[in-house]
């Protein structure tokens, strides 16, 4: 009893040390989704003074973040790396409201992109389309389709990223959200562009900015014409693309990228005067733009035919790229290695600040933490081990009362064989027989359904794998399989075997599996073969066996009848 109030007082003190630890979290996270509102800038600023995230308890670290993905939205800053957005999906999953799931599966769908892992991001915005099309979330569907359109772009496959676009398209609209649908509309042009459909890209665009006409956000409206005066240029329609372009200019907040299309606008259609003038009015000191500044003047000097000139800026703008493309590999590099620094500052931080705590308090923590670890590991183990005990009496009691039956029929049969001649309670002994069969093959069916290598292949026919290749049944569960069919229908290799005595062990092996009754789909998804391939190898186990099927009837009926 004294040991028992010693632990509860223990919890309880370390209890009221982490509320009030958390409580001070909450306020610096409550703080910062106020400040995002109006200044997004700050809220970064205060979001980073939390200089180990990682310490808070799970709810407050998912909480922080999804405000650093919203402030990242805001700003256009780097996205979180990927592990700490897994590890906030995860408690959001299965905490959060659907909104926040679809949410922060964005945003480590987003992460996972940045990193290059194309795949794993698709598979994941596949899982938050399922969350917010359960959920009727139009905004979020629309959000989640744009970004899969990304990442078709980002490959160069045109036509599955217009889907994605026109998809986008559809939920924005339906979700009253004219500035995505815009953008989604902007998106879906510029790619029907790319697949040579200029026309009809120009046609989208149009709509695009008629929509955005009324947007309160001019980055949008400047964002759909630089896109139409990028495409009327690939048109050679030199007049309308500048027009366009000026008006992005004129309307956007971020003009490089316009003064530069306009440039290299003026170059190609000999106004060389005009794109001489154009850039001497572009910010030289601003190193973002600075290779295609030097690729803009090589190309006015070509024109001019001063190769000279040409030369030295072409010579400049390599030595440019060259040194970017550098600098992004080594960047790369630089990354992996800060996120192994990150991890081994924080294991040291940790290591010194526990050498730092009381002592007494820290052997009490660690104590009450074992404490608790080992007993909810005993419950566990004793529970588990309960679990499967009970598992275990249920199929040998079915065994047991298979194996009754097995006998109770054999006598039937041998009574009925004697009573045949005499007639002699034939028909009775009949009845009994044919009640027992039923009840055989409820047991038999009740056996199979409960054996764990039926739950595991139901499991896996369940399962969606992406690009799988190969099947899903391994060597070890081939033999699994066999052992357990033949074990729930003992005559089942013999009857086989006298009429094919020459069957390969591999025909064997599937006969085996086809002995618990999966569907077409299921067999086709085990096996990694598609369903018409199922049905060729129903086909060639009954030829090989030489069974005729009577009307209405399956191989799977035939067998599960004639087997005894």
């Amino acid at each position: 009893m004294k040991k028992n109030i010693t632990i509860i007082s223990m919890s309880i003190i370390l209890l009221l040390g982490c509320s009030k630890e958390q409580s001070t979290s909450d306020k610096l996270l409550d703080k910062v989704e106020r400040v995002m509102k109006i200044n997004p800038d700050s809220a970064s600023t205060i979001l980073k003074s939390i200089l180990l995230p990682e310490e808070l308890n799970n709810e407050n670290f998912a909480r922080w973040c999804m405000l650093s993905g919203k402030i990242t939205d805001k700003i256009f800053d780097s996205l979180l790396p990927t592990e700490q957005f897994e590890k906030a999906s995860s408690w959001y999953l299965q905490h959060g409201v659907p909104i926040e799931q679809v949410q922060i599966l964005i945003y480590l769908g987003r992460s996972n992109s940045v990193d290059g892992n194309y795949d794993k991001s698709m598979s994941i915005y596949t899982n938050a389309l399922e969350i917010a099309q359960k959920n009727k979330l139009n905004d979020q569907i629309g959000y989640i389709y744009s970004y899969m359109g990304d990442l078709y772009e980002e490959k160069s496959m045109h036509t599955q990223a217009i889907d994605k676009y026109k998809m986008a398209a559809s939920y924005f609209k339906k979700a009253n959200n004219t500035d995505s649908y815009a953008c989604a509309l902007r998106d879906l042009g510029r790619e029907y562009a790319c697949a040579d459909s200029i026309s009809h890209s120009l046609n989208i665009l149009h709509t695009a900015d008629s929509i955005s006409a009324n947007s309160t956000n001019k980055n949008i409206k400047a964002s759909i014409c630089n896109t139409l005066g990028n495409i009327y240029a690939m048109q050679k329609n030199y007049h309308e693309a500048e027009k366009y372009l000026l008006i992005a200019l004129t309307t956007g907040k971020n003009k490089m990228p316009n003064y530069i299309a306009l440039t290299d606008l003026y170059t190609a259609s000999d106004s060389i005067d005009k794109a001489k003038g154009l850039l001497h009015k572009i910010q030289k000191n601003d190193p973002t733009y600075t290779y295609s500044i030097k690729y803009l003047h090589y190309q006015i000097y070509k024109s001019e035919k001063n190769y000279k000139e040409a030369l030295m800026n072409l010579e400049e703008y390599t030595d440019i790229v060259d040194s970017i493309i550098n600098a992004d590999n080594q960047s790369k590099i630089l990354n992996i290695e800060t996120k192994y620094n990150h991890l081994k500052i924080k294991q040291e931080i940790n290591t010194l600040k526990i050498k730092e705590q009381n002592y007494i308090n820290a052997i009490v923590i660690c104590f009450s933490i074992l404490l608790s670890v080992i007993i909810g590991y005993i419950l566990y183990r004793k529970e588990a081990k309960n679990r499967i005990h009970k598992q275990q009496n249920e199929l040998n009691e079915i065994k047991i009362e298979l194996l009754n039956l097995s006998l109770k029929l054999e006598i039937k049969r041998n009574q009925i064989n004697a009573l045949k001649e005499k007639d002699e309670n034939y028909h009775k002994i009949q009845e009994e027989i044919s009640l027992l069969s039923v009840n055989y093959k409820k047991l038999q069916n009740k056996l199979l359904s409960d054996s764990s290598i039926y739950k595991k292949l139901s499991y896996l026919a369940n399962q969606h794998i992406p690009q799988n290749s190969k099947p899903l049944i391994s060597k070890e569960q081939w033999i699994f399989i066999a052992k357990e069919i033949t074990s729930i229908y003992p005559a089942l290799y013999n009857y086989i075997y006298n009429l094919c005595p020459n069957l390969p062990e591999q025909d064997f092996q599937y006969c085996c599996l086809y002995m618990y009754g999966f569907d077409t789909n299921a067999e086709a998804k085990l096996l990694n073969i598609s369903t018409n391939s199922v049905r060729t190898r129903h086909l060639r186990l009954r030829q090989k066996l030489n069974i005729s099927l009577p009307a209405n009837t399956t191989l799977y009926e035939y067998l599960t009848e004639n087997i005894h």
